[in-house]
């Protein structure tokens, strides 16, 4: 598979103005409201966590030219933008020119050239970016395009002579069942190998499928639903109210029934044996689906079967049942079926409202599986319990094991009780897992924010290895996506969250750098703090790459409350960014 994607460092961040957002859709006035910082950064080791031995870490990926000791992020300049949400800037070389440019999504997409001078914003500022965006080159035809979801449209760019154009064919429209939801995930990969790009969204639809309602959306390079070559049936969007080969309606008899999709919940990867990628989508009905790129889902292992009157026994694809916490719930109920009926009065289910899935090869055997972080409910009315790591197999081979968990994480392991907000704001927070080699041992990890205060480490084993405070005195705090780059250039990586709070929290918002084991190397709270009724500080992940082309990386720290903050971090290089964005590439996939 070719994504054509530029050989380029890549970033992420975001900014803030003021004014309260409805997170279900609705949107805030998005003018100006930064705060400029006139002065640096503090930066300080103190208060490390974790299991710092003081024995330098093993390499995780080749050294840069110059190994020396990490150094503290130097404040450079704050950018006025607007409200950010959970997108990410990119750093690339749009047109180019051998000059890279900051391409960065809010309410509107803004691209800023190497000096952080601003070039060019397209957007009406009266909806709201949620999703990271996009930058590839969806044509195959070496020009890069700008990708992103606003309100109910996916708008594609091009930059050229300093301006920002869309593209013929584009916006495409999600509007189903004459409601025009929001697009809340984005994704994009060549799905069929012919050399073009696919774009997948995520919506927060919620009219009933059978009233047309569809959540999930596939366009080609031109804006056009994607329909692959030689199948009878409408691929995309879906799911559909249509019966027969190829469609929802009567799938293994008792249909498929989806809802919204509210935070980032899409990711694409080889999730079977053939030559095409499949997609994988989170809902807010307890459900994970995975479909081929035809937009047919994907069964499940023949151990789940339906237990339902009227479909006894029939099979059931990976988004026709709902995923209960406890492994034998699951047994009795969609196995065996015995025992009581599962309800979230007495056992827990897991809700994946706001969780996007990766699919990785997590342990190096070659076949990758499904990572997806559901919060787990329980009690009427639901209340959550925790946030919980889940790993699914693939369809791989025979599918006999396509959606069991994974061995040795039939126990979900989870963070402690979540902290929630007073109200609806700040938002909760999105809880995107990381999935990285931190330690060398060609095993990757997973690195997530919990909901709970603290940043969690799980190995490919499903041994929680670290954690890590990032409340830094806050009553609330909730972080960012991690990403992951080596700073120093020894090989072994360090890992960059930003952290958030209440709006009127001015001291929630800083820049943590940890060590590869969890303990903390410096702390950065960031200067200028605003005033934004969404919350305080930095809700998505710091961006890392080198923007001026001086051989050092910027740091690129999107806020709710004063625009974006850039840091450059001396005596480091590009030599490692393993995860250096949100959803780790320009393609947000996840992986």
């Amino acid at each position: 598979m070719r994504t054509r994607l530029l050989a380029v460092g890549v970033l992420a961040a975001a900014c803030g103005d003021a004014g309260a957002d409805d997170d279900d859709g609705g949107s805030a006035e998005a003018g100006s409201a930064s705060a400029s910082a006139s002065a640096s950064a503090s930066a300080s080791a103190s208060g490390s966590a974790g299991t710092d031995t003081g024995e330098p870490p093993p390499p995780a990926c080749d050294p840069g030219g110059a190994p020396g000791t990490l150094q503290a992020p130097s404040f450079v300049a704050n950018l006025p933008t607007e409200t950010s949400w959970f997108a990410s800037p990119v750093v690339v070389d749009l047109d180019a020119d051998g000059a890279r440019e900051l391409v960065s999504a809010f309410y509107s997409v803004f691209v800023h050239d190497a000096a952080l001078q601003l070039r060019a914003q397209d957007g009406t500022g009266d909806s709201r970016v949620y999703a990271p965006h996009v930058v590839a080159d969806l044509e195959g035809d070496g020009t890069l395009e700008i990708v992103a979801g606003r309100g109910h449209e996916v708008y594609a760019y091009r930059y050229d002579g300093g301006a920002l154009s869309i593209v013929a064919g584009w916006p495409a429209d999600t509007t189903t069942a004459d409601n025009p939801p929001e697009v809340r995930g984005l994704a994009a990969a060549d799905l069929d190998g012919d050399g073009t790009i696919e774009v997948v969204a995520t919506t927060t639809q919620t009219a009933a499928t059978e009233d047309g309602g569809a959540q999930v959306f596939v366009f080609a390079a031109d804006g056009s639903p994607y329909q692959p070559a030689g199948i009878g049936w409408t691929a995309w969007p879906r799911y559909n109210a249509e019966s027969g080969t190829g469609n929802d309606a009567d799938r293994n008899g008792a249909g498929h029934h989806g809802y919204g999709c509210y935070g980032l919940n899409v990711g694409i990867g080889q999730l079977d044996d053939d030559a095409t990628l499949e997609i994988v989508v989170t809902y807010d009905n307890h459900n994970i689906q995975a479909f081929d790129h035809d937009g047919v889902a994907l069964d499940a292992a023949p151990f789940f079967s339906n237990r339902e009157s009227g479909y006894e026994g029939m099979p059931l694809t990976w988004g026709q049942f709902i995923r209960w916490a406890d492994p034998q719930v699951e047994a009795d109920h969609y196995n065996a079926h015995t025992g009581e009926w599962p309800n979230p009065s007495w056992t827990e289910w897991l809700q994946w409202t706001a969780s996007p899935p990766s699919i990785v090869d997590l342990d190096g055997d070659g076949r990758n599986e499904v990572i997806g972080i559901p919060n787990v409910e329980m009690h009427e009315p639901y209340q959550t319990q925790a946030w919980a790591v889940m790993v699914l197999e693939g369809a791989h081979g025979d599918g006999s094991r396509s959606a069991m968990r994974k061995g040795g994480w039939e126990a979900l392991p989870r963070g402690g009780a979540p902290m929630l907000p007073d109200g609806d704001y700040p938002p909760i927070g999105v809880p995107a897992p990381t999935v990285v080699d931190l330690d060398g041992d060609g095993l990757r990890e997973i690195v997530a924010p919990l909901g709970d205060g603290a940043i969690h480490a799980f190995g490919s084993d499903g041994v929680e290895r670290w954690s890590f405070d990032h409340r830094f005195g806050e009553s609330l705090s909730y972080a960012s996506e991690v990403t992951v780059a080596d700073l120093d250039q020894d090989g072994a990586p360090e890992l960059l969250l930003g952290t958030y709070g209440a709006p009127q929290s001015h001291g929630a918002g800083h820049l943590a750098i940890l060590r590869s084991d969890g303990a903390l190397a410096f702390d950065v709270p960031l200067p200028g703090a605003g005033d934004n009724g969404n919350g305080n500080g930095a809700p998505a992940a710091p961006a890392v790459g080198d923007l001026d082309g001086d051989g050092a990386v910027e740091v690129f720290v999107q806020t709710f409350d004063h625009g974006m903050d850039v840091f450059t971090v001396p005596g480091s290089a590009e030599n490692c960014l393993l995860w250096p964005t949100a959803r780790a590439s320009p393609l947000r996939r996840g992986a």
